[in-house]
């Protein structure tokens, strides 16, 4: 474990690893999201709908995380990170649910560790800007202040869409990549006694360099658990409301 944290030390120190996204890198972003947003308009509202085992798990408490990426993530000179949660909020409504989600002020308490600061910049009705600064801890501490557009939809009776699309995203120091874009995809689902809540969320990152594979492993996992540590948390923010 020691030489893996030496080994990052020294390929982080590099001023090869300061890097921004490419504007084919950006644009192939783009075009995935287009295609992710397309799904989600076209196919069933709730992942779990379709996958039995999924809302199973869901229902005996447990975050669920799938892997529904299309392809193998990769872009031009980048990767993307395609993760989809599945979780059960027993006894929760819908009301108690947006609450939650919009108050921006107490995401640095609900979210903790890897929220640190939070507050809503501007609001519009049901469009929010937001700024959150997050906090990664795998092989060395990054931190990132990120800005968002997020919008609020109720498409029937009993159901919220929530999407939260990054316009900044900013590593403090120098930018070794890891996080360069993140979107935020979220459904609920009043039925069977609580709340169905899915995230799926799609980051983009920068590649990795041939022979530092086992780097793509903490980049992959830091989605991944974020979205477990996030919804575990909303889950109790949900359930003090009662």
């Amino acid at each position: 474990m020691r030489s893996l944290l030496v080994m990052a030390a020294v390929i982080l120190a590099a001023p090869a690893w300061a890097v921004q996204p490419t504007a084919e890198t950006g644009r192939a972003y783009d075009q995935y999201i287009a295609a992710v947003e397309k799904q989600l308009r076209e196919g069933a509202f709730l992942y779990a709908d379709a996958h039995a085992e999924a809302k199973a798990a869901a229902r005996s408490g447990q975050t669920d995380v799938v892997e529904v990426r299309n392809g193998d993530g990769r872009v031009p000179d980048g990767l993307i990170h395609d993760w989809l949660g599945i979780s059960f909020f027993p006894g929760a409504h819908i009301a108690g649910v947006r609450a939650v989600m919009q108050d921006y002020a107490s995401y640095k308490r609900i979210y903790t560790p890897d929220v640190v600061d939070s507050r809503t910049l501007a609001r519009d009705g049901e469009r929010f800007n937001v700024f959150l600064r997050l906090q990664n801890k795998q092989f060395i501490t990054v931190t990132y202040d990120a800005e968002y557009e997020v919008s609020y939809a109720a498409p029937a009776a009993g159901r919220l869409e929530v999407m939260s699309r990054s316009t900044r995203i900013e590593q403090a120091g120098n930018d070794y990549g890891f996080l360069w874009r993140m979107n935020s995809y979220w459904r609920f689902e009043e039925a069977d006694g609580g709340v169905y809540a899915e995230c799926r969320s799609v980051s983009l990152s920068r590649e990795i360099p041939y022979g530092f594979g086992w780097l793509q492993g903490a980049l992959e996992r830091f989605p991944r658990d974020s979205i477990v540590r996030t919804m575990d948390a909303m889950r109790r923010a949900v359930a003090a409301q009662r």
